[in-house]
């Protein structure tokens, strides 16, 4: 009888603890804001600094999760500074409404100055005179190998193509199937013929 009454006092006290500690999560909601336009910032990343737990506002800049008080949230979106916020831990109510002001990133980047050239004639004429370094020849071959294989592949299928057709009009005109010339002599005379001409040639 007395293991049956520690074990109840004991299963109070967790029930307790556990609704004390659901009891300090706190709704936080609200919207991120560009600091200069007022604009809403879409897509904002919302991060709870070492936990795995956050959200993402939406397309008007609103957000909404659970949180507990002195958690570390992180805001951060492209072209604007990450912003930190603590969630003050003497809050009295549930639920706390945050507006965060995001202020834009400025990147410097270095000066770049150009200079055209006055017509066509020139540039060319510049472009020639340049000397090519070996990786670029090295590319330039290897470009118009890979230019021409495919100029030659397609060369290939157009001509299959086209015979595919002809013999389809064919077999539509007279209904008879186009004979096949593989093993006809007299093809085969005229392509061994043709072949020693060129040769003795």
């Amino acid at each position: 009888m007395r293991n049956i009454f520690i074990l109840f006092v004991l299963s109070l006290l967790f029930v307790n603890s556990v609704y004390s500690q659901e009891d300090k999560s706190l709704q936080i909601s609200g919207v991120v804001l560009d600091a200069e336009s007022l604009e809403p910032i879409p897509f904002t990343s919302i991060l709870i600094r070492d936990k795995s737990m956050g959200t993402v506002a939406d397309n008007s800049g609103y957000f909404s999760f659970l949180a507990q008080p002195g958690d570390t949230i992180t805001f951060r979106s492209v072209g604007y500074q990450q912003r930190i916020f603590v969630i003050p831990t003497s809050l009295s109510s549930k639920s706390y409404s945050l507006i965060e002001l995001m202020i834009r990133e400025n990147v410097l980047l270095d000066e770049v100055v150009v200079y055209p050239l006055p017509d066509f004639d020139e540039m060319a004429s510049t472009m020639l005179k340049r000397e090519l370094t070996p990786y670029q020849q090295k590319q330039i071959v290897s470009f118009k190998r890979d230019l021409d294989q495919l100029l030659e592949e397609q060369t290939r299928k157009n001509e299959e193509y086209y015979d595919q057709i002809r013999y389809a009009k064919f077999y539509n005109m007279t209904g008879i199937i186009p004979p096949n010339n593989f093993l006809n002599p007299m093809t085969w005379s005229n392509f061994i013929r043709d072949w020693k001409k060129n040769n003795d040639d």
